[in-house]
């Protein structure tokens, strides 16, 4: 499993430049930061006294 998700990781910067990669990374951190904020906000508002 680890030789596959180094061969991803080998074409990712093979067919990418060094600005593009760190782009891309960073969107993708934040892409996740909003899903994981958005599972927050639904857990908390599932858990709320207002939904009774």
């Amino acid at each position: 499993m680890l030789f596959f998700f180094r061969q991803l990781r080998h074409i990712f910067t093979q067919s990418h430049s060094i600005s593009q990669q760190i782009r891309l990374s960073r969107c993708a951190f934040f892409q996740l930061l909003g899903y994981l904020g958005s599972c927050v906000v639904i857990s908390l508002a599932a858990q709320s006294k207002y939904l009774e």
